[in-house]
């Protein structure tokens, strides 16, 4: 390998440990975004929760006979929920998108550092070709020297 092709390796294996880098970046922001749309969904599934029992309770105090402030309390409460409810579903979407993002960054740091690497790998394996054939060239070299040494000997002889 030439003083120019050990540089270009070397260079280009600092590249693919960036590039390893960003994907390991990338890994963590997916993981995070991933958290983050777990979190509101429990958020979502909780809010959701508590409208079904609130309207449960407003129901059973409905049919009874109950002072219309508690009622009416009741039912601001319920609209604060859902209020609560659309504005938490709406942050769950937020957090999907985000998430999907991260995936697309994801995967596009793998394939930029799968390129990489194959090239790298081409690399060396054109480096190993190249070696070898000029290991072959020198034994040629050798024998043929041999080969004329030998000759000029049985001549001499």
């Amino acid at each position: 390998m030439t003083q120019t092709q050990r540089a270009r390796a070397a260079r280009l294996e600092r590249i693919i440990e960036y590039r390893r880098r960003l994907t390991e970046q990338a890994q963590q922001r997916l993981a995070e975004e991933s958290r983050a749309v777990s979190a509101a969904e429990e958020a979502l599934d909780r809010l959701q929760q508590s409208q079904r029992e609130l309207a449960q309770d407003l129901e059973r105090l409905a049919r009874a006979l109950t002072d219309p402030a508690v009622l009416e309390t009741g039912e601001l409460y319920q609209r604060w929920l859902a209020q609560r409810t659309s504005e938490q579903a709406r942050t769950l979407e937020l957090a999907r998108q985000r998430e999907e993002a991260a995936r697309d960054a994801l995967l596009s740091q793998q394939r930029e550092k799968r390129k990489l690497e194959k090239v790298q790998e081409r690399w060396h394996a054109e480096s190993s070709r190249e070696a070898r054939r000029q290991e072959s060239l020198l034994l040629d070299e050798f024998a043929l020297s041999r080969y004329c040494h030998d000759r000029r000997e049985e001549g001499a002889s």
